[in-house]
């Protein structure tokens, strides 16, 4: 059987994400790969190429574009 889980190092203990079906003292076999953190550079690459493609192609909502006044009808 071969399940893949994260987990996260708290005191140099491997803390998995979610309990493991496993056997207590049962032996396994680890490959320990770092999960890519996104750096600020990261995240700024990624929203401005959200927002070049929003301007490339906008959404349309396709409803009623409601006037100030409409929006803020006092009775």
């Amino acid at each position: 059987m071969s399940t893949q889980v994260t987990a996260t190092v708290v005191n140099g203990m491997f803390k998995p994400d979610h309990d493991l079906q496993l056997a207590e003292h049962a032996r396994v076999r680890l490959t320990i790969e770092p999960i890519e953190e996104w750096s600020s550079e990261k995240a700024r690459a990624a929203w401005e190429s959200l927002k070049a493609r929003l301007r490339e192609r906008p959404i349309h909502g396709g409803g009623v574009r409601y006037t100030r006044d409409e929006l803020h009808e006092r009775c």
